[in-house]
């Protein structure tokens, strides 16, 4: 029986093997995918002999990993072990919710900043004269006109990193 399960977890692992490497085959210069061990000693020593083992151990990952950026920690505090497989499913779909949620806020947050951002440099732009002084004098208003990290500027300021573009040139002339 024991070996019977292991052939399907094989033949599972090959057939997902099969499927990425097809889908990353389609577009190689901008696909890059990681591929299931199909070494069976591989999956013996984790304790994956099945294929529902191998589906908990991917829904604890999941759980784990997601609860981070769901909540800001990863979920150490699960017992992965004591819980039955739809308890699992249940988590993860709550879990993918709760990250959904928290990036819809992330955005809304983000969005809001940049609104923030361009009033400011709009604000300041007609005293300073330009849009670069603008954002010079906003900068060292928030007192980071020392810093020499374009990221931990957009950071400070709640801006996406894209940003990071606007502020290397100013604070390489600093």
């Amino acid at each position: 029986m024991r070996a019977l399960q292991m052939k399907e977890l094989i033949k599972e692992i090959k057939a997902r093997n099969i499927k990425t490497k097809a889908w990353v085959a389609e577009d190689p210069k901008n696909r890059w995918a990681g591929l299931y061990p199909e070494d069976e000693a591989h999956w013996q020593e984790r304790g994956i002999t099945t294929l529902e083992a191998l589906e908990r151990d991917e829904l604890a990952t999941y759980i784990y990993e997601g609860h981070k950026d769901a909540f800001g920690t990863k979920g150490r505090h699960y017992d992965f072990e004591a819980m039955s497989l739809q308890e699992l499913k249940d988590e993860a779909d709550y879990i993918s919710r709760s990250v959904d949620e928290q990036m819809k806020l992330e955005a809304e947050m983000e969005a809001e900043a940049i609104k923030r951002f361009e009033s400011s440099v709009k604000e300041y732009e007609g005293m300073a004269g330009s849009r670069e002084d603008a954002i010079r004098w906003l900068i060292q208003a928030e007192g980071l006109d020392e810093e020499r990290d374009p990221g931990y500027i957009c950071y400070n300021l709640g801006l996406p990193y894209s940003m990071e573009k606007i502020f290397a040139p100013i604070i390489a002339k600093n």
